[in-house]
């Protein structure tokens, strides 16, 4: 070895726990949400693992913690945990995070059963009827004028599909992929219809704590090296990975 290249080496093994030392840690988290976020499989689920890895890609050592949903978001507007992965945006949560621009379209849409005589062409059609939701999700505002309907809040999309199941409710509303993916796995595609037409489309975009100082840099960093994923094309090769269409 030359005087050149052992002192290249030795740089490399000084420089190596430095480099390590000064990445910024981020404490990166979201709730169960599969196809989004799943933490029985490898990344964490696509929309976890898109935004780790640009985040990464940024320079910041991430920490994944999944947690329960809302638990979670309320853990990152105190502060305790850095990004939120998965959120819609509303007013009254810009108050506590800064929010990204959407990495990635949700499509909400209606779920019956199978059997229900149920027709949706106008918003007369939803009167009378039951209709489940999700806890403290940011469908939006102006995604159904609620008079005349009534709307029933579930923990979970799981905990809405079983009401429907069970005729408690007449229509679930939810994420076109967070619906197929619960029933796909549960072998009821016979049992319910996910309806075509989207209600609504909302982006989907990170959360930083307005806790941190530097919340506004996360997001530019984020923002940056997302849109430089989907040029690459690492992005679309972390949803081939995951099965997820654009």
């Amino acid at each position: 070895m030359t005087r050149r290249h052992f002192f290249f080496a030795l740089t490399l093994i000084i420089c190596a726990p430095v480099c390590a030392v000064d990445a910024e840690e981020l404490r990166l988290t979201a709730s169960e949400w599969r196809p989004y976020v799943d933490s029985g499989v490898q990344g964490n689920g696509f929309a976890a693992a898109l935004v780790a890895r640009a985040l990464e890609r940024a320079g910041y050592d991430v920490t994944v913690d999944i947690g329960a949903w809302p638990e979670a978001l309320k853990r990152t507007v105190a502060g305790e945990r850095d990004v939120f992965a998965t959120l819609w945006f509303t007013d009254e949560r810009a108050e506590d995070v800064v929010f990204s621009e959407p990495y990635i379209e949700c499509e909400i849409t209606f779920i019956r059963r199978s059997d229900s005589d149920v027709r949706i062409g106008t918003r007369e059609d939803l009167l009378g009827l039951k209709i489940g939701v999700v806890d403290d999700f940011a469908y939006s505002p102006d995604t159904v004028d609620t008079a005349g309907i009534e709307i029933m809040s579930f923990g979970s999309v799981t905990e809405n599909i079983a009401g429907l199941r069970d005729r408690e409710l007449d229509l679930v509303l939810a994420d076109r992929r967070v619906a197929m993916t619960e029933i796909n796995e549960n072998a009821l595609a016979k049992s319910f219809d996910v309806l075509p037409d989207p209600l609504i489309s909302r982006g989907l975009r990170i959360g930083v704590s307005k806790e941190r100082d530097d919340a506004a840099d996360i997001v530019a960093a984020f923002e940056r090296e997302i849109a430089k994923m989907q040029e690459d094309g690492s992005y679309n090769a972390i949803l081939a990975t995951f099965r997820i269409s654009h």
